[in-house]
């Protein structure tokens, strides 16, 4: 799991090439979007979490403050919802002017419960062409 509170882990986080490609333009895309107030600290407005396969739902909870792991977690109890195929993106407004981003893995090994609830609101649905 990845918890980015500060400016310097996000850029830690940007520059890891062993982290997902796909992952690491989202999280630029959000704190670029969100972090327009250069002279406040970035975990005064914004927190990143990310959920990866293997991690415990005890420590997702811990860092994100509630559970949303669980079969009576608050589901759902994000302001919006974005799948972007290699993860789910669950935005929480949790006051005026501080937001918690949660980025979930869209794996196998992700939490059943919590990748069972991104997979239930995700739009799948296949296209198929009719002539």
């Amino acid at each position: 799991m990845l918890s980015l509170t500060d400016r310097d882990a996000v850029t830690a986080a940007l520059t890891d090439p062993t982290l997902d490609p796909t992952l690491r333009a989202l999280i630029g895309l959000r704190v670029w979007q969100v972090d327009t107030d250069r002279r406040r600290p970035l975990g005064e407005t914004l927190q990143i979490i990310v959920v990866q396969p293997g991690d415990q739902p005890e420590t997702v909870h811990d860092a994100v403050g509630f559970p949303i792991c669980w079969d009576q977690a608050d589901q759902p109890g994000w302001e919006w919802f974005n799948d972007h195929h290699s993860y789910f993106e669950l935005a929480y407004v949790l006051t005026d002017d501080f937001g918690l981003l949660v980025f979930v893995a869209d794996h196998p090994d992700t939490n059943d419960t919590l990748h069972f609830n991104c997979l239930g609101f995700a739009d799948r649905s296949k296209t198929t062409d009719a002539d």
